[in-house]
């Protein structure tokens, strides 16, 4: 059984709790946050034991009972405490972003080949089971080269006060790391390809990002986050040369289509992906593997996102280059 920290009690953190409650291949045993309140409710609820104070502290304490860390913090602590997890030899699992740029993602990846420990990050839509459908089939030939995808998440607005750290673009990477880095890895992970050019459309709550690729294929990826009420809503749509195939998050038909009568799949989406997040982590960490949602795979994507953000400012689109992405 893989002993977790889970670093940082506030959103998010139940989800994760609860997941860990229901693995056989992990469980949490501190819950730690710098608030005493939020890391006591998390460990009363979870069973977990509280830690308040210093990272230092709790990554010197008994390895063999915390094997691994979970960073859920702000944003622009992932990379900082990642590092201090790899370098007292923890395995990781990081909210995305991995970092706030690429190029400090990149360092953290480095660092955890150099210690050989397991470094992960939380692309949950890699686990959602309609998305995890859509890339077997595709995996199996079923819908034939990927030709077009669509994405989209309806987000309501950021909690909390205008100041909060959601809201600052210097503490959050913006909304194309912040959030737009999922539907960007989700479209690597099915296209199977990077993109030759990155084109994006931003205004203060709505984000519009189109990918091309060498293949001829091509995704569009948006994220609005001004839904008033509600919990979200997300969509993927796929169309290959063989097939098509359609996923949400709200119990509607998640279909998979090849001819015929359509396949469909309804699941608690949401809860499933937290569950199988988890269980990749500990079966790497058992089978001394990469995870699934590699510190590489974070740094791509991110690379992308970045791309996507200086397109959006400029106008221009971005190209890809021997030297990285150039705008044009």
């Amino acid at each position: 059984m893989i002993g977790l920290a889970l670093v940082g009690c506030g959103r998010n953190a139940a989800a994760l709790a609860a997941a860990a409650a229901a693995s056989d291949l992990c469980e949490l045993r501190v819950a730690a946050d710098v608030d005493p309140r939020a890391a006591s409710d998390l460990a009363r609820a979870s069973g977990a034991r509280a830690h308040v104070g210093d990272l230092e502290s709790l990554l010197e304490s008994d390895a063999s009972d915390v094997q691994a860390v979970i960073v859920n913090t702000p944003n622009d602590s992932h990379a900082d405490i990642a590092l201090a997890a790899i370098a007292a030899g923890r395995h990781v699992l990081v909210e995305k972003p991995l970092a706030l740029s690429a190029d400090a993602a990149d360092e953290v990846r480095r660092q955890a080949d150099r210690a050989d420990v397991r470094l992960m990050v939380a692309h949950t839509l890699r686990f959602m089971p309609a998305n995890v459908q859509v890339h077997r089939a595709l995996a199996a030939g079923e819908l034939g080269k990927p030709g077009m995808l669509r994405s989209h998440r309806w987000l309501r607005r950021f909690p909390g006060p205008p100041g909060g750290w959601k809201h600052d673009p210097a503490r959050s990477g913006g909304l194309c790391v912040h959030e737009a880095v999922h539907e960007i890895d989700q479209a690597l992970w099915l296209i199977g390809e990077r993109p030759t050019h990155v084109h994006a459309l931003e205004a203060p709550d709505l984000l519009q990002i189109h990918l091309g690729f060498a293949s001829g294929a091509m995704a569009i990826c948006g994220v609005a986050t001004g839904l008033p009420l509600g919990s979200g809503y997300y969509t993927l749509s796929l169309i290959g040369s063989l097939g098509a195939a359609y996923a949400d998050d709200h119990h509607n038909m998640h279909l998979v289509y090849r001819g015929g009568r359509p396949q469909a799949f309804v699941s608690d989406q949401r809860a499933i992906a937290a569950h199988a997040q988890l269980d990749e982590l500990a079966s790497a960490i058992r089978d001394g593997r990469d995870p699934s949602v590699s510190g590489a795979d974070a740094v791509a994507a991110l690379q992308i996102a970045e791309a996507a953000t200086d397109s959006a400012a400029s106008g221009q689109t971005a190209h890809l280059t021997e030297s990285g992405y150039v705008l044009a």
